[in-house]
């Protein structure tokens, strides 16, 4: 059970970060709307709701015009493993 709990927080964890890299990399592409300072910071905020926005055109059956998902579930796949193999040592 403590294999699975880790491998779902870095699952989650994973995912998180994804979005995160990906809202930071939509700001950067934006940066001409924002002021500087904000750039990165506002976009790696908004990364989440990307993530967001894309689990709730997923629960209305589109799978069209996703931004964070595809590449989030790499990044959560790769979390989980190594949530997995964190468990796996410290037993």
């Amino acid at each position: 059970m403590r294999k699975v709990s880790f491998a779902l927080v870095g699952a989650l964890i994973g995912m998180v970060a994804v979005s995160c890299w990906i809202g930071g990399v939509i700001g950067w592409e934006q940066r001409g709307q924002w002021p500087a300072w904000l750039i990165v910071p506002l976009g790696v905020g908004m990364g989440p709701m990307y993530l967001a926005g894309d689990l709730m055109t997923l629960a209305d059956g589109r799978l069209h015009d996703m931004i964070a998902l595809p590449q989030a579930l790499a990044g959560g796949l790769a979390g989980g493993g190594v949530g997995w193999l964190i468990a796996r040592f410290r037993n």
